[in-house]
């Protein structure tokens, strides 16, 4: 007691004695409140419940037992039905479309997807199933297109038949129609109008159509045939085997019958331009060489021809009186000086 008696002195004269009297307060107040028993809180109103649902309830229960007639029931589940003792199968590989390229060598077909976020679309290539083949379909290659030399002819040329027209045929310059053996034309040339083509005739060939004749129709060394024009060709026949003791034929008398005919018609004159002299120039070599031998020998034997071909342009031109009768003197002092 001497402690609470000092401590109590020393409050009063420090006059703290309100400090002293809320300690013995509190001192006395807090074990009563702890040891006091919390007060429950009221409980919440149950909710009222029907009376039906109540005794069902209270009768029967919530879970019943599945009896035999429910279990003879078939039961309906969601999805394809699926036996759990069978083996999954496994899915055949479906081969990707093969396309053939141009050079005949397979390629995949590449497709192309979108994606998800709308950005542009990537191509995607299906892969082949390993150890298959995917069927090819094969192409035709394309045709290349032909071409033509300078001045070229498409002609329809052979024995005239009136039951069908005669092969078509291209013909080059200098060739001969229908053979080297048998030369009863020979193509020479384009004139500066593109449209009008030149054939050497041979000797003894009488000509009949469209054509005209040059220097004459009954003295037809050379003839122009245009496109779209028929010219017919009457070849004699061949006398050498005749009797040379027999009297002359009569000049009054009827010709006789040709030993052939043939048709020549002009389909198309291949006009290729040029736009130089160097292409002018090896149109010039590619000509049939076994006619320009023809040509010559023509021309040794009966004289030089009424044209002149320009290498530069490619073109046949008539030479004029005056150029002929230069070329005719020329050809003749060359054969004199040969004797």
């Amino acid at each position: 007691m001497s402690v609470i008696t000092n401590t109590w002195r020393f409050l009063l004269q420090r006059r703290l004695w309100p400090v002293a009297v809320l300690l013995i307060v509190a001192a006395v107040a807090v074990p009563t409140l702890l040891a006091s028993e919390p007060t429950a809180a009221p409980a919440p109103p149950a909710a009222a419940v029907k009376s039906d649902t109540a005794s069902v309830l209270a009768t029967e229960p919530i879970v019943a037992r599945a009896g035999d007639g429910d279990r003879s029931g078939r039961r309906r589940v969601l999805g394809a039905s699926k036996n759990p003792f069978k083996p999954k199968a496994t899915p055949t590989p479906t081969p990707a479309p093969v396309r053939v390229t141009d050079t005949g060598a397979a390629a995949p077909v590449t497709g192309s997807t979108g994606s998800s976020s709308g950005g542009s679309p990537t191509d995607t290539t299906s892969p082949a199933a390993p150890g298959t083949t995917a069927p090819t379909t094969p192409t035709t290659p394309a045709t290349p297109k032909k071409k033509y030399e300078l001045n070229e002819l498409t002609v329809r040329f052979g024995p005239s038949d009136a039951a069908s027209q005669p092969p078509r045929k291209d013909v080059k310059r200098l060739q001969a129609l229908p053979s080297n053996d048998l030369p009863v034309l020979i193509y020479l040339g384009v004139l500066a109008d593109k449209k009008t083509a030149v054939f050497l005739v041979d000797s003894g060939i009488v000509a009949q159509g469209d054509g005209t004749c040059r220097p004459s129709r009954t003295t037809c060394e050379t003839i122009q045939v245009k496109e779209g024009e028929t010219e017919f060709f009457d070849v004699p026949a061949d006398d050498s085997g005749s009797d040379p003791t027999a009297a002359p034929a009569d000049p009054t008398a009827a010709p006789a019958a040709p030993a052939a005919q043939y048709q020549l018609d002009v389909v198309k004159i291949r006009r290729t331009t040029t736009s130089s002299a160097k292409k002018a120039s090896k149109s010039l070599a590619r000509v049939s060489k076994s006619g320009r031998k023809i040509v010559r020998a023509r021309i040794a034997g009966d004289g030089p021809l009424r044209y002149h071909y320009n290498a530069k342009t490619g073109r046949l031109e008539k030479l004029s009186h005056k150029a002929y009768k230069a070329v005719v003197a020329k050809a003749a002092h060359a054969a004199r000086a040969h004797f």
